[in-house]
């Protein structure tokens, strides 16, 4: 089970934010600028990309991950599909390692916190666009890269006004959810029609016990609130309207339903499928499905994760330009069970993890090749800043990603690039 991704940052920036307030329409106010670089982030300074220190001469492997010496990952996969990581506008400032890097390797953004409900919308008739306009901005500087928004309708980190109202025990009733939903979509969607390529209109609304929506037992008021609205018996009621209000709201964006464990979790898998496939049926306008990702070292099998791509393809039987991406892929060095804290990288572990990324990603390379994959997203760029630093387990340090906590590229960035050299990078040490 995945919870909400704190971005423990080992690069953060430290921001000064001009405070403005204006009006977007009626009684509506955008408010002044927050420092939303996620609760509980750690803060250091960022490295200045300069010259390679003579500590690197000589090396291949374990070079920096802006140094013009290693390949560009967006280069690597060009002609496969497009890479991408998850960012926080910290992370997009001129002049830093972060930036450098980002702009080096990927072409595909994600929001990681910053465009959740609970920071956009914090209160009724408040919009706080700080966060996302920075991201929108970063995106038209750099025309060349695509904008993923994360995300419209999710049960975790949207506000808790939204589900509070005149119905039974104080709950929002159908009616007053319905229309928070739809004045989020269309002002979020409104305000950056045309800039922002993809959205999660749905996210994690799945149970984890396979059967159908995610409750109020797992978290979730919008099934239970919203209802059975056209009387057809099923529970998507809440994601349909969600699908249909964007849709109207940006009709060049792409729709993506996105939940996690589909890639491990057969059970997980078909009660998403049979949904999707049912509101395609009825024209709901998805344009695609987003395959989380958070695996482990040892789990799932990659011909697993290979026949849910698969399966989720043979939905193109019913919207042809239907899009798969895989969107906020990480490999724990941990096993779900495992309680330890630490964990010692050394050539053993270095080289699994390699080895664990370079099969996936030939496997992605294999299903590109067959129309069935469009993108892979990394959730983070590198270990100081991923969620699973503290989760689930409190004062766990984690090794999920290509480049180290010093911002060097691991083996695991050439199991990505290249296999044959995962041995000549783990033997290679600073």
């Amino acid at each position: 089970m995945k919870f909400f991704k704190p971005a423990v940052a080992a690069l953060a920036l430290t921001m000064l934010l001009t405070a403005c307030t204006v009006t977007a329409g009626d009684n509506t106010t955008i408010a002044p600028a927050v420092d939303q670089t996620t609760a509980g982030q750690a803060t250091a300074e960022t490295p200045e990309v300069t010259t390679l220190e003579s500590k690197f001469d000589g090396k291949e492997y374990r070079l920096p991950a802006y140094a013009e010496a290693l390949p560009n990952l967006k280069d690597v996969f060009a002609d496969d599909f497009l890479i991408g990581t998850a960012v926080n506008t910290v992370q997009l400032e001129d002049g830093t390692a972060s930036a450098e890097i980002i702009k080096k390797h990927y072409n595909i953004f994600t929001t990681e916190n910053e465009m959740k409900p609970m920071y956009v919308n914090p209160a009724k008739g408040v919009f706080d666009f700080t966060a996302p306009d920075l991201f929108v901005k970063f995106g038209e500087e750099n025309p060349e890269v695509k904008l993923r928004g994360h995300t419209l309708v999710w049960h975790s980190q949207a506000p808790q006004w939204w589900f509070e109202g005149s119905g039974e025990d104080g709950r929002a009733t159908s009616d007053e959810l319905i229309a928070r939903m739809t004045e989020y979509i269309n002002t979020v969607m409104g305000r950056y029609k045309g800039k922002i390529a993809y959205y999660d209109v749905v996210n994690e609304a799945f149970s984890d016990s396979g059967r159908g929506m995610r409750e109020m037992g797992e978290g979730s008021f919008w099934p239970g609130i919203v209802g059975d609205l056209d009387g057809d018996g099923d529970e998507y009621d809440f994601m349909e309207q969600a699908f249909y209000i964007a849709r109207a709201a940006d009709p060049d964006a792409k729709l993506i339903i996105n939940d996690y464990s589909l890639e491990q979790d057969p059970n997980k898998l078909n009660s998403f499928y049979e949904a999707v496939k049912s509101m395609l049926e009825q024209g709901v306008p998805i344009d695609g499905v987003g395959i989380q990702a958070h695996i482990q070292i040892g789990w799932p099998d990659v011909n697993n994760f290979k026949a849910a791509i698969e399966k989720l393809a043979t939905l193109k039987e019913l919207n042809p330009d239907l899009i798969i991406q895989v969107t906020e892929l990480d490999v724990s060095m941990y096993s779900w069970n495992d309680q330890s804290k630490t964990i010692d990288m050394n050539a053993e572990n270095e080289t699994m993890l390699a080895e664990r990324y370079a099969d996936l990603f030939d496997m992605f390379r294999e299903e590109a090749a067959k129309g069935n994959l469009e993108a892979v997203i990394m959730w983070g760029f590198n270990d100081g800043m991923t969620w699973l630093n503290d989760y689930p387990v409190t004062g766990r340090t984690n090794h999920p990603l290509l480049f180290d906590r010093d911002l060097i590229a691991k083996p695991a960035f050439w199991g990505v690039v290249d296999r044959t050299k995962i041995a000549a990078a783990v033997a290679e040490t600073l």
